[in-house]
Formats: C-alpha cells, structure tokens, sequence
C-alpha cells in the first residue's frame, strides 16, 4: 500500500508546474536557445554523487523556486553512456556531450534564470564538466554508506550479474533499459577477478567507494569557483540549512518550513527489491564492506558539510 500511495504522489507531481518546469527538452526545443548568451546573472550549479545520496530530493529545493530549475539525471540515458566512456576511459568524442548539457543550461536561464543540473552518471567527469561548462557551483552530495549500500541493494544493483563467475568485461543488461548496461560499473584488470568473488553487497560496496572516491579526488583538483559539501545526514528536513540556501542563492519567494518538509513527498524514487538491512547482513558481507570501503574510500568520516 505504502508503494502505491508513493507511485500515485509520483505520478500527480508529474502534472505540476514544477515537473514542467525540468521536463526533458527535445533537441528541437533545445535549439530554440542555442543563440542564448550567459550573463553575469544566470548561474550554473552542477551536483555530482554516486546515486541514493539525496540528489533527486536536493534537485527539488532549487526546483521549488520561480528563478531556478533543479534536474536530476533529465538525459538519464545520454549521462549514463557518459560515465560508461568516462569511467571506462574510452576513445569516444565527447564534444556532442557538452553541448547537449550547453543547451540545456542555455534552455533553463532563458526561461527561469539559473539552473541546478544534478546526476549521479556524471561523476566520473566532474573536473573535465567543471571545465567545459564553466558553472558558478559544484556540489559534492554524498550518504553515509551503510545506508547508501542498502538503498542499493532494495533499488536492485547487480542482481542479474551476482553470481556471474564468467564476466571478464562489461555485459549487456537485457532486464530494463540499455542505459543500465552502461551504468553498472565493475573493475578491469586484476581486481575484477577479485570482485567477482564478492557477494552483492561486496560489489555495491566497491561502487559506492570508486564513485565517491572519484569526485572526492577531482574536487581536490578544482580551484577558483565554489565548492560544497553536502552529507544527507545533515541537510534532510533541515530547516535551517535550507535558510542558508535561500541566502547563498536568493531563492525568491522562501518556502515556509511546512512546505519545505513536503518536498521530499513530491517525487519519490523507490527501490522495487525487499529491503536488506545491515543488521540483516550475515558476517561475510559486513566484512567485504568493511574491507572495501577501508580500501578505497575511508574519508566519509573526514567530509563536512560547509553549506
């Protein structure tokens, strides 16, 4: 019942103005504002995460209000070719890339001024983005993993390769859309031999930390433009930190406290397997998670959110 009532929300939301307002452009409708020149007023903010991190509920804030558009992976099947070339390091031109995340910033300041352009599929581009787009703001969102695992685990990651002792480079996955064939990442080399080894939530684990640990390393790289991060933890249903939002990027028209506590009912992204909790996970996944995330990425503890 629970799933029905967020699948209904879901689909209401999708008549709003609010969900008009970051539609998916088509490529004619893009061209309209490919002659649309940038001001000094018209502000880029670009938002980079692995995914169950709050980006869709985050996109939303910005969305809420009449001078900025917040999207979250609007060209889900394009981004996620991107991180397969991207992650993949493969020879593929990326210039028609660039400028379809041009136009749709172009498309977005003509009609509403600025423009917040979350996706997790971009993460493995953030310091070449960074450099092609030019934005005002980049974002680092990131969960604490525990719970980024899980969320994971029930939205169904690797379920169809666990187990898949053969793979020795990345498949072709038939259960949904093609875009997952290009967004499920796994290793190269000699530590795929290793993480075929691994459970599912051993490969959700290694995810999760080559993604972060990613981002975490490109923003290093990035001088001379505003840097945040921004741990769930901290900012969800937080009022206050909403404030601070409205301040640094003059949301017109601030949302009363009751109305910003709703955003997070508006669009809901719910996993479709049964939840499987950590305290549900048996001593050999506790295990690989520990060893993996101590591996390749143990600096959750070290970020803070500076919004």
């Amino acid at each position: 019942m629970r799933d029905l009532i967020y699948k209904i929300k879901s689909r209401v939301f999708g008549y709003s103005k609010e969900a008009n307002k970051y539609k998916r452009p088509s490529y004619d409708e893009l061209l309209k504002y490919k002659n649309f020149e940038r001001k000094n007023n018209n502000n880029l903010a670009l938002a980079f995460g692995a995914g169950r991190c709050g980006l869709s509920w985050f996109s939303k804030i910005f969305n809420s209000h009449k001078n900025w558009v917040g999207s979250v992976e609007r060209f889900a099947d394009y981004e996620a070719f991107y991180r397969y070339i991207t992650y993949y390091n493969l020879p593929v031109n990326r210039e028609s890339f660039y400028k379809l995340m041009e136009l749709s910033y172009k498309r977005d300041m003509a009609l509403y001024q600025n423009t917040f352009i979350s996706s997790s599929y971009l993460s493995f581009g953030v310091k070449e983005l960074t450099e092609k787009l030019n934005p005002n703001y980049i974002f680092f969102n990131i969960r604490n993993p525990i719970n980024s695992v899980e969320s994971f685990y029930k939205k169904g990651w690797y379920f169809y390769t666990d187990g898949n002792k053969n793979m020795e480079s990345p498949s072709i996955d038939i259960t949904n859309s093609q875009y997952r064939s290009f967004s499920r990442i796994i290793p190269t080399g000699e530590k795929l031999k290793k993480w075929k080894d691994l459970s599912r939530i051993g490969k959700i684990s290694f995810f999760w930390a080559t993604i972060n640990k990613s981002i975490y390393d490109d923003f290093k790289k990035i001088n001379n433009i505003d840097k945040y991060n921004v741990k769930l933890e901290d900012i969800n249903q937080n009022y206050s930190i909403y404030e601070n939002l409205v301040e640094k990027f003059d949301f017109k028209e601030k949302l009363k406290k009751n109305k910003f506590l709703e955003i997070i009912n508006k669009a809901p992204n719910k996993g479709s397997k049964d939840k499987y909790l950590y305290k549900d996970w048996n001593d050999l996944e506790k295990k690989e998670f520990t060893n993996v995330i101590n591996e390749i990425f143990p600096y959750y503890e070290s970020i803070k959110t500076d919004i």
